[in-house]
């Protein structure tokens, strides 16, 4: 099969891409910005004179997990984004990407960092552990064994869902990495489709 020719509107597409790429990563920056303020609040509010001893709001801690959770899910899903734009424009042979581009887009895809999908996920732990470190002194005298199980299974939960949303990113960058275009291997694309 021969490269396709890139028609008006496959140009248009092609330029909206290009955008959409810039605005996910502009996202994904944000809401690493966005998790290490809240982090950086969150370990700050001991040090804070507002009237209001964190004894008397420790509960809330219950929901830092939560909150770590659903900033990794945004973070991981405007990654994925970036990524997979990355590779669709990096190597099907239509794409207005130049050759520099291309090069670049391969070159990262072959030297992925591992080190910074592994960071929000350590950041969550993190968090989610002082979080239990602080619940766990809290915990009065007339603390029973049922809210002892119960504690245990939300920390557990909690770090369970975390490393699971970081190995099923890793699961998609490493499908993503694989891309290849249906004009370079008809044959491996119809394989990859079926899995």
């Amino acid at each position: 099969m021969g490269v396709a020719k890139t028609d008006s509107r496959d140009r248009e597409f092609l330029r909206a891409l290009h955008q959409e790429k810039i605005t996910a990563q502009n996202e994904r920056a944000s809401y690493v910005t966005k998790k290490l303020a809240f982090v950086t609040v969150l370990f700050g509010l001991s040090s804070l004179n507002i009237g209001v001893t964190l004894s008397e709001i420790s509960r809330l801690l219950y929901f830092v997990p939560l909150a770590a959770i659903c900033y990794d899910s945004y973070i991981m899903t405007a990654d994925t984004r970036v990524k997979r734009i990355g590779a669709f424009l990096g190597r099907h042979p239509s794409s207005m990407a130049g050759m520099l581009e291309k090069e670049w887009e391969g070159f990262a895809a072959t030297h992925r960092s591992t080190l910074a999908p592994l960071t929000d996920a350590a950041l969550s732990v993190v968090v989610t552990v002082a979080a239990a470190i602080y619940l766990s002194t809290m915990q009065t005298a007339g603390y029973d064994r049922l809210s002892h199980i119960a504690f245990l299974s939300w920390l557990a939960i909690s770090l369970c869902i975390i490393m699971v949303q970081w190995i099923r990113h890793r699961q998609l960058l490493r499908k993503i990495d694989c891309y290849e275009s249906y004009y370079e291997n008809p044959v491996m694309v119809e394989k990859l489709s079926y899995h």
